[in-house]
């Protein structure tokens, strides 16, 4: 086997298409329409919760205007870490690398903790006696390593069949709800008026509604793979956030709609786990419900597999850079996928499912709590650390071309400057307003609420000390950070 600093990637092995196919199911809308929605009613901004997620898509929107200008010169599956490596600093890469490591391991590991419970419940009904929720994440986990394993066009046709058919599923209650002309009280738009927004819990739905394009990263990832990935990866990156925001805004207006938006709120404290399949047989034809059930097992599978792709690229990134045990950076000799990176992160989330089924015996308090929001929020940092550094990287450029390099090679001031300014004010604004409700994510438990923060803190000093401690004591390998090993 070649040394594994010259191991690489699968180059053109993706097309654009593929991408978005990997996006969709990282990001998995599904889940977060089925599991966040009924717990925004009860504990966030109630009906405000659709406009949030049209929030949401304009953020990312501009967020995706820097990142997109910015991936076209960085291209490496580290994402957002080589991105800060190469804009800002090499430890402050390893700190964004860590940000984003922890975040998709935690949101991982909420999908783990949801498809363990459905499967539980499954399994109530066929046989009348459950098996745990963790003993089903479990044998999850043994298969999802085999899939991530496979080489990237197979992992892409598999997400994408999965991530088609979620769409098309919540498409024909979207647009059978228009049909119907909406429920009791018509097709509302009360539930996007600003004074519902931002109301009271605006913070907490801001959680759910991030968290549904936490996974845009994912097409940068995946540009080492990409034909032609300067046009891929942006192309890609635009499609993936205005479906996933038309996809989530479009659904929760309709089940607000299909209800009522006066009835709604009250429907999902009487049982937020019915609150989608019990409308649907109003709507779509008999048997969508149960569609519905088994899209989302598969939905949250191929979420799961998505984010253990990511990972493991992220480890092979970080290997091959030196930051890390180079081990990580080997490539399996047939499929050309980080096969060790991938085992060991398939490792790591079976001892946590393993310690939290001896401890926990709710999954969804791990899914949609405490868990979750530590993964939003430090994707949200992550993110504001990658728009500080499109403008670092372009103004470098800038200086090295007599003043013009962001006009002649990112894309113009706008998507060089002033959008990932405005990308920063914004999701800072955000991060605060999370921060700020993130007890009623908690359960009320403040010790929760600091923990998550001193959580963030951690790992953002721990990543900076450790840069220091390379640049003093290896300062070749410090300098070259985010450079693909190059």
């Amino acid at each position: 086997m070649s040394d594994t600093s010259t191991q690489r990637l699968k180059a053109g092995a993706v097309g654009w298409v593929q991408i978005l196919a990997f996006v969709f199911a990282t990001t998995g809308p599904m889940i977060g329409l089925l599991g966040g929605v009924p717990v925004a009613f009860a504990q966030g901004n109630g009906i405000g919760i659709a406009g949030c997620f049209l929030l949401a898509g304009v953020v990312y929107l501009v967020f995706s205007v820097g990142f997109a200008a910015l991936a076209r010169h960085v291209v490496d599956a580290g994402a957002f870490y080589a991105c800060v490596a190469r804009g800002l600093s090499p430890s402050a890469g390893l700190v964004a690398a860590g940000l984003a490591v922890s975040a998709y391991m935690a949101l991982q590991l909420c999908c783990y903790a949801m498809i363990g419970f459905f499967m539980e419940q499954l399994s109530q009904r066929l046989w009348g006696d459950g098996l745990p929720w963790w003993f089903c994440a479990l044998l999850v986990s043994a298969v999802v390593p085999f899939c991530s394993q496979r080489n990237v066009a197979f992992s892409a046709w598999l997400l994408g069949l999965l991530a088609l058919a979620e769409f098309a599923i919540i498409a024909v209650f979207v647009v059978s709800v228009l049909l119907h002309g909406g429920g009791p009280e018509g097709l509302s738009l009360d539930s996007l008026a600003p004074s519902r927004v931002f109301s009271v819990g605006f913070g907490a739905s801001m959680v759910f509604a991030i968290a549904s394009f936490c996974g845009c990263e994912t097409a940068a990832v995946y540009a080492e793979e990409a034909r032609s990935p300067q046009r891929t990866v942006p192309r890609a990156l635009y499609a993936a956030v205005l479906a996933i925001t038309a996809t989530t805004t479009l659904a929760a207006w309709a089940l607000i709609a299909a209800y009522g938006p006066h009835q709604v709120v009250d429907a999902a404290l009487r049982d937020p786990g019915q609150l989608w399949f019990s409308m649907l047989p109003r709507f779509v034809a008999p048997g969508m419900a149960e569609a519905m059930s088994a899209l989302l097992l598969t939905s949250l599978f191929a979420c799961i597999v998505g984010m253990q792709n990511v990972v493991s690229r992220y480890l092979y990134a970080l290997g091959r850079d030196g930051a890390i045990r180079a081990e990580l950076a080997q490539m399996h000799p047939v499929q050309e996928t980080p096969y060790i990176a991938n085992l060991a992160q398939a490792m790591v989330s079976v001892l946590l499912l393993s310690a939290l089924g001896l401890t926990e015996q709710d999954p969804l308090r791990i899914a949609i709590g405490a868990t979750s929001a530590f993964g939003a929020l430090a994707l949200v940092c992550a993110q504001i650390l990658t728009s500080l550094a499109v403008i670092g990287f372009f103004r470098a450029r800038d200086s090295a071309h007599g003043g013009a390099g962001g006009d002649a090679h990112g894309g113009g001031a706008w998507a060089t400057r002033w959008a990932p300014a405005l990308s920063v004010a914004t999701l800072s604004v955000l991060l605060g307003t999370m921060l700020a409700n993130l007890s009623l994510l908690t359960g009320g438990s403040g010790t929760a609420a600091w923990t998550i923060v001193a959580a963030l803190l951690a790992i953002s000093l721990l990543g900076g000390g450790y840069g220091a401690v390379l640049k003093r004591r290896r300062p070749d390998v410090h300098a070259a950070l985010g450079r693909g090993g190059r």
